[in-house]
């Protein structure tokens, strides 16, 4: 269910899902309001948690950086700045140089360059699930999930249907630091053990990551920061 609304002049879209039970606020690629609630939220409680938020949103939404997708643009790729190098070819695809990405095309638009950085943040992040889940299941002595995968997600980096026993993280974790994507693995990992957050579930992810309130503190930042915003 998606609507559209206002609060103290502040236009969102509201978007309800099933199982959620808090709310979330994020901005979307052109720096839009996006509120995501539990269907028991009322639209009271939405317009005063927008309110509530509006200093944040004024401040993050002028840091939403613009992209043309065109050779000398840059993409973050696993917490730095790469150049996008746009080449046209017969074959549309991706190449790694140091702290160059070239993208080839068969027509250099906009959203055949976003189709191919898709493809390369969709396929790293699936590197790291097949390198560091079987490991980690290991370290916390838990069975594998049944299925992990990658989804298109923006307003969280991981989920764990632990039901399902399935794994989700969005293709976005691609844009952080290595060390912050094995923080997110493990965690939805642990998810398998323990499904809350309560003690056991937190004495689990510090017994295994001693620097885990540091990285947690890098991950809040860059999220607020803006520094995924508006790629793709």
């Amino acid at each position: 269910m998606t609507v559209e609304r206002s609060s103290q002049g502040i236009s969102y879209t509201l978007k309800r899902n099933k199982g959620q039970r808090n709310l979330r606020l994020h901005l979307d690629s052109t720096g839009h309001v996006v509120v995501s609630a539990p269907y028991y939220a009322s639209y009271r409680e939405v317009d005063d948690f927008v309110a509530r938020s509006a200093d944040w949103i004024a401040k993050y939404s002028q840091r939403v950086p613009s992209h043309d997708y065109r050779t000398g643009d840059f993409i973050p790729y696993l917490g730095r700045k790469v150049t996008l190098v746009v080449l046209e070819g017969r074959h549309a695809g991706y190449d790694l140089v140091d702290d160059k990405v070239f993208v080839t095309v068969r027509r250099q638009d906009a959203e055949s360059v976003k189709k191919v950085i898709r493809k390369l943040y969709s396929d790293t992040v699936m590197g790291f699930l097949e390198r560091r889940i079987p490991y980690w299941c290991s370290e916390i002595r838990v069975g594998e999930p049944g299925v992990f995968q990658v989804n298109r997600a923006k307003s969280k980096w991981g989920v764990c249907y632990t039901v399902e026993r399935r794994i989700c993280l969005s293709y976005m974790c691609a844009t952080l630091p290595e060390d912050l994507i094995d923080m997110t693995i493990l965690h939805e990992c642990c998810h398998l053990k323990h499904s809350g957050h309560g003690n056991d579930f937190w004495s689990l992810m510090r017994a295994n990551m001693p620097d885990l309130d540091d990285r947690k503190a890098r991950l809040h930042s860059l999220t607020r920061s803006g520094w995924a915003m508006n790629i793709v």
